[in-house]
């Protein structure tokens, strides 16, 4: 029986859920290669929005939606409109945004601006600007992400701050049970030492740099990013 099924409906709900299977330790089934090297939905002659993505073991597969009677669905993402509406920016890019709207004072009236003008545009911190109209970023992406903005200053909830990124080290290859394996720094005699904790993701150390975490690492294991909770 399949661990776990989920529908994804879009790019966006698609790359959130293969980050998230990422960060747990899965990867593609027969590949070995990791959640995120591997797009179905960019394969035009693979599959096509919306499909099913499938875990068993830690190995994932697709299938197409018209399989959907077949398996218990843990996520929906045709149901979650709401799910991808906020923008995911890191915590220096809204302290700038911060500190560009205080700074919209009208001089000589020490009034804050009721509309944003192009003036204020024109000011935007260099970290706002290159995401609002970076290389890469189509024209339509722009409109949206300068309506964001706009929104933003109105009130409204439109940025969401990404959670903090860490470095753990992995075995290459899983094990007789489908499963990595996770290097865990403990104590001994008052010196760190390195020690393997087979198959339990929670237990991994966290590292602060992808340097400190490679130095742990040896040449069956990998160091791979993921997200930590505050």
């Amino acid at each position: 029986m399949t661990d776990k099924a989920y529908i994804v409906a879009n790019e966006q709900q698609e790359r959130e859920v293969l980050e998230k299977l990422e960060r747990e330790g899965c990867e593609w089934l027969r590949s070995s290669k990791n959640p995120t090297d591997f797009i179905p939905s960019h394969d035009e002659y693979t599959i096509q929005l919306p499909y099913i993505l499938l875990v068993d073991y830690d190995q994932i597969s697709w299938c197409d939606i018209k399989l959907l009677s077949k398996f218990e669905i843990d996520f929906d993402g045709r149901k979650e409109e709401k799910m991808s509406e906020k923008y995911v920016v890191s915590q220096e890019f809204m302290n700038e945004l911060e500190e560009w709207k205080n700074n919209r004072i009208v001089a000589g009236h020490g009034a804050v601006y009721y509309y944003v003008g192009s003036t204020d545009i024109s000011h935007l911190p260099v970290i706002v600007e290159d995401w609002w109209k970076g290389s890469g970023i189509e024209v339509s992406e722009t409109n949206n992400r300068l309506i964001a903005i706009i929104r933003w200053v109105n009130g409204e909830d439109v940025f969401e701050v990404e959670k903090p990124k860490k470095w753990i080290v992995r075995s290459k290859e899983v094990g007789n049970n489908n499963r990595h394996s996770y290097v865990r720094l403990v104590i001994s005699s008052a010196e760190l030492t390195n020690a393997s904790v087979e198959f339990d993701y929670d237990w991994a150390t966290y590292f602060d740099t992808r340097e400190e975490a490679e130095s742990w690492a040896n040449a069956h294991q990998e160091v791979v990013q993921v997200e930590v909770d505050e």
